[in-house]
């Protein structure tokens, strides 16, 4: 029986919003080994288990009660990245990066651009295609464990070319199989909610919104902003001791040092997905934003 690997992936801040949000369409996805994920997985559940949380792990259930677990779950995360041969991708859009269309564009809602970033995500940034080919000659498994979704029609399209993969990849070697599962019983899936909902909270600025007559960050803004700086944090150690990097971006392209396998080597990689043909929209940068962080219209640079 050949290898077996799996890649549980899920997303976040995949919709316009009003107001718009800079960094959308996050996914995040962990990648490696069945027997490994199986075990994070049996991780996972015991420290909820013993916390005695009740229900889903959620970036959007974060609170005084159950951020001590939450910490540790990331820690279990973070432990079996460094510790196991499991890997952590990110991948994500940035509006500030204006895609310029070549010809007449097919009007997309977000549901089929989230679909195509996620088809790009397991085709890129796990590096499948430098997976070790099998000694015996056996097909490597891969298997994508995604969120459940409503749509049916992409569902189905994103089986279709997820199976046409190793054609693509040159790997006849390799079977890509997609699942989609509820994300209410499988806590691989919730961790990647989870650190997905810290990047996109942080890189969005969310602990700088203010309502109407409201001074200082809100008790919920201070907490999310405390934990969002441990993922970074966290993720920032990994980057700094496996890569030897002295800064870390988790909004910016992790690079390749000039070596594609790469792709599939590092433990963390963030990938930025910049439209090839675009303009630049400096009104998303900081010096253009007001003191909450919220955009105030296009600024539009070649």
């Amino acid at each position: 029986m050949g290898r077996i690997y799996e890649i549980f992936a899920d997303e976040a801040w995949t919709h316009g919003g009003h107001p718009l949000n800079r960094y959308w369409c996050f996914h995040g996805g962990i990648f490696g080994p069945q027997s490994s994920l199986d075990r994070l997985e049996k991780n996972l559940e015991t420290i909820i288990n013993r916390w005695g949380i009740a229900g889903e792990v959620k970036w959007s259930k974060l609170s005084l009660k159950n951020i001590d677990c939450y910490k540790e779950l990331v820690d279990c995360l973070v432990d079996s990245v460094r510790n196991d041969d499991i890997k952590y991708r990110q991948v994500f859009l940035d509006r500030s990066y204006v895609w310029q269309p070549r010809h007449n564009p097919i009007e997309q809602g977000e549901i089929d651009v989230h679909f195509k970033i996620y088809y790009q995500f397991i085709k890129h940034s796990f590096g499948l295609k430098y997976l070790e080919i099998d000694p015996n000659g056996e097909v490597t498994k891969i298997f994508v464990r995604l969120d459940n979704h409503s749509s049916q029609k992409h569902k189905n399209n994103l089986v279709r070319f997820a199976q046409d993969l190793p054609r693509i990849l040159n790997r006849s070697d390799l079977s890509v199989v997609v699942t989609f599962h509820n994300s209410s019983r499988i806590r691989r899936l919730q961790i990647c909610d989870l650190v997905m909902g810290a990047a996109g909270s942080y890189g969005n600025n969310m602990h700088k919104k203010r309502k109407p007559g409201q001074r200082g960050m809100t008790s919920k803004q201070k907490l999310r902003l405390k934990f969002c700086k441990y993922v970074y944090n966290n993720l920032r150690e990994i980057d700094a001791d496996f890569r030897g990097s002295k800064v870390f971006n988790w909004f910016e392209t992790t690079g390749l040092a000039g070596d594609y396998s790469n792709l599939l080597n590092h433990r963390l990689r963030i990938w930025k997905l910049v439209p090839r043909h675009h303009v630049r929209d400096v009104g998303w940068q900081n010096a253009h934003l007001d003191r909450q962080g919220t955009y105030q219209g296009a600024i539009i640079r070649p």
